[in-house]
């Protein structure tokens, strides 16, 4: 139950232990030796084509372009002893030529050995190989896979990490680091934004709004009063219905005046309480 766990934009099948490594980890799952896993490599070779017995039977990964660095032993996420995940970043710098990471291998040297042997092979889906860009152009990409493969008891297993690859990384992690944060107490949240200008501003739907929870009807062409442009002044009639001044008062138009005037003018009582009145300005004249 080999399981694996790239980046994103990359997939790679199951791991698969070539001979020697199946060889190692049985013989450590019964506590009869102890190897190390000491590199991890690519190729760009497309080795989709083999079946899982093809690999299984490889002593060397073919064409091998760039060794990785390891530099992180991984537990199982289910807890199991037996099997064991290596953390490792394979990066472009002084890469010359651009190729896919259609294959990953990991080593193994057996304590008693001088020899390493292919551990196990892990080959990319269709179309879904790493892409490693040359570093023609000087652009830093670090590729990071954890790779886990059965090997028989951990106990009995030792993971060689690379020190030069644990400073890169510690380099890039000190660098983020050092990158200034912004303020974030300054800026609202959408959330908050949203609800502050809800409270202020709000359109109902029927072309009037809520401003700061009172209901208003916004002006547009068909309710404002247009100024002629040549003189200033207004120049075209503007009907006000229900027209209040002053705080509420109504505004007598002179259509109503002249109706109420003929309306009351045979009335003998209204006749002289007006002409009785005294308005500044306002004069009573006898129509002729």
């Amino acid at each position: 139950m080999q399981r694996r766990r790239g980046c994103e934009l990359s997939k790679y099948n199951d791991t698969v232990l070539t001979t020697e490594g199946t060889r190692l980890a049985t013989l450590a799952a019964n506590g009869k030796t102890h190897y190390v896993i000491t590199r991890a490599v690519a190729t760009g070779d497309d080795l989709s084509d083999l079946t899982d017995e093809q690999l299984a039977a490889l002593t060397k990964l073919p064409n091998e372009v760039q060794e990785g660095s390891i530099v992180e032993q991984v537990d199982d996420p289910s807890g199991s002893d037996g099997v064991i995940g290596t953390r490792v970043q394979f990066m472009n710098q002084g890469l010359n030529k651009s190729y896919s990471m259609n294959a990953l291998g990991v080593y193994a040297k057996e304590d008693g050995h001088d020899q390493e042997v292919l551990f196990s092979v892990m080959t990319a889906e269709s179309q879904h190989a790493q892409y490693m860009p040359d570093f023609a152009d000087k652009v830093v990409l670090r590729f990071g896979i954890t790779i886990f493969v059965i090997v028989g008891d951990k106990a009995n297993v030792t993971v060689k990490l690379d020190p030069d690859g644990l400073a890169t990384i510690k380099f890039v992690e000190d660098a983020i680091a050092r990158i200034p944060k912004p303020d974030m107490t300054e800026y609202y949240s959408k959330k908050e934004s949203d609800d502050l200008l809800s409270k202020k501003v709000a359109d109902n739907g029927d072309d009037s709004m809520n401003l700061n929870g009172k209901r208003i009807m916004p002006a547009n062409d068909a309710n404002v009063v247009h100024r002629n442009p040549d003189t200033g002044s207004v120049s075209e009639p503007v009907d006000f219905t229900n027209l209040t001044v002053n705080g509420g008062k109504s505004v007598a138009t002179s259509d109503d005046l002249n109706d109420y005037y003929h309306a009351n003018a045979s009335d003998d009582a209204a006749l002289a309480a007006a002409k009785s009145a005294t308005v500044p300005g306002i004069f009573w004249y006898e129509e002729a």
